[in-house]
């Protein structure tokens, strides 16, 4: 019997690794998005605790029954593809403890799970700092039962699945919250039962780390090439000004509007110049999400310059998402400089000599 099942439980896992992979593989094809055709593969490694509690962990006739304790583990996985990664984890799943009345002599006996998980992993990006994960897999325990006067061990195969929801800290260090299903813990010698372990964790994702760190933000005005002209005595021809503002991870914030003051001068100096503003991101989240940020971003510079006193009729706003990236998103550098608002106004004639 104990054979038949663990059959049926490895049957039943593969069959959902499979189901999982072919879903994970499918999403991978049909994203044609910049962010899947430049995913980089990485490994990471973490720890997780939390608390294990054991569904229908004594006999109906016992005393006193506790299915609760604390359960932690470590795991290791590498992310292959975008949507698709695979995980390890050593899993120690604490103690269950029940009290029976055996001859008028009250017992207590002591059943301890640990095991080995092995489980495949999918991943979907909610924005740039949420992932939701979904996970299938087997977990190899190993447990034994005290009693007074007896102690039994046995060890098989278990179904797992599990769920959960990870929030990027930094581009290398990962939180998550995550629950896991183990189907049938335990055999008919030390007693089984069904494993519901929910825990916190944390993570390193090796090869994500932004050279050490995030690089500064940069607030540079480029302005073209084009030299002054004079027109008449008492005109001459502004040059076409560009600057462009960088923004921190996942934020719409302008925290560094020095940039901005030669395009507050250029519209005060001409009041029929435009300033067409657009803003990005980088490619990591959703694209919904992505294209509502750009336009957050470009709005946030556009009411930085109204509120200096530029005319609301002197401003384009307009947000591209993640299209039209200056550089790949193959690195957390790059991405950075992707995180932008532009700022462009034509060239314009002016009566008066522009302050330099």
């Amino acid at each position: 019997m104990v054979k038949l099942r663990s059959i049926a439980n490895v049957s039943i896992v593969f069959s959902t690794l499979l189901y999982l992979s072919l879903g994970a593989v499918y999403a991978a094809e049909t994203d044609n998005s910049e962010a899947a055709n430049e995913f980089d593969p990485y490994f990471y490694l973490g720890a997780k605790a939390g608390q294990m509690h054991y569904q229908n962990a004594c006999e109906s006739w016992s005393i006193s029954c506790d299915g609760n304790d604390v359960g932690f583990g470590g795991f290791v996985g590498y992310q292959a593809w975008q949507y698709l990664g695979f995980e390890t984890a050593y899993l120690d799943l604490g103690e269950a403890v029940a009290h029976y009345s055996e001859s008028g002599v009250n017992n207590t006996y002591t059943g301890s799970m640990k095991g080995w998980e092995i489980s495949a992993v999918t991943r979907f990006s909610l924005s740039e700092s949420f992932e939701l994960f979904a996970k299938a897999g087997s977990v190899y325990w190993d447990g034994d039962n005290r009693g007074p006067q007896s102690r039994n061990s046995d060890s098989d195969w278990a179904p797992m699945l599990g769920a959960g929801v990870e929030y990027q800290l930094s581009p290398s260090w990962v939180a998550r919250l995550e629950y896991q299903y183990i189907d049938s813990l335990g055999s008919d010698l030390i007693g089984g039962s069904n494993g519901h372990l929910t825990t916190l964790g944390i993570s390193y994702r090796f090869g994500q780390s932004a050279t050490k760190a995030q690089p500064p933000v940069k607030e540079t005005p480029v302005t073209l090439p084009e030299k002054i002209i004079p027109v008449t005595p008492k005109q001459i021809v502004l040059p076409a000004l560009t600057v462009i503002s960088l923004f921190d991870f996942d934020s719409s914030e302008l925290t560094h509007s020095g940039s901005l003051a030669p395009v507050i001068e250029r519209l005060k100096q001409s009041p029929e110049a435009i300033a067409n503003i657009k803003g990005y991101t980088d490619s990591k989240g959703n694209a919904t999400y992505n294209q509502a940020l750009s336009e957050r971003r470009a709005q946030a510079v556009a009411d930085y310059l109204i509120a200096a006193g530029i005319k609301p009729e002197q401003i384009e706003v307009h947000g591209y998402g993640e299209q039209f990236p200056l550089m790949k998103n193959d690195t957390p550098e790059h991405r950075h400089e992707n995180r932008r608002v532009l700022i462009h106004i034509q060239s314009t004639t002016s009566e008066m000599k522009p302050e330099i």
